[in-house]
């Protein structure tokens, strides 16, 4: 178990350090906006909760549910990208950041969809051996 605990630990980390890098280098360089204070706490808070997300479905051993969530995120970021250097209406910060949002919600909801169908594929087929 102190092994797994271990990975939690630097998948959590991984995850905010990246997701955390990810969203200064879109906004700082991609945007050319300006970073505050204001906004590296936003940043930071908002990798925290990808890293908690992300080490909470590892240590509950949802592993499909764990990677269509990673998959989401990496979707959501470039969704996220690609939405800041496309338009250029002035509202691309926004349509940005709500395409991340969009895209890490449906790869949490589609991951536990999907661990839901296979746990219970699992019990059906458990029971049919027995």
């Amino acid at each position: 178990m102190k092994s797994n605990s271990k990975y939690i630990g630097l998948i959590f980390f991984c995850v905010a350090i990246l997701s955390f890098a990810l969203l200064f280098f879109g906004v700082k360089y991609l945007l050319g906006n300006p970073v505050t204070i204001q906004n590296i706490a936003a940043y930071i808070i908002l990798s925290l909760i990808f890293g908690a997300i992300s080490s909470t479905l590892y240590f509950l051993k949802l592993k499909i549910m764990s990677s269509v969530f990673a998959l989401g995120l990496l979707v959501g970021f470039i969704e996220m990208y690609r939405a800041f250097l496309e338009s250029r209406s002035g509202w691309e910060d926004l349509v940005g950041l709500l395409s991340l949002f969009t895209w890490m919600a449906i790869g949490l909801c589609a991951g536990t969809l999907l661990q839901i169908i296979f746990h219970f594929y699992c019990k059906l087929r458990a029971c049919k051996k027995e």
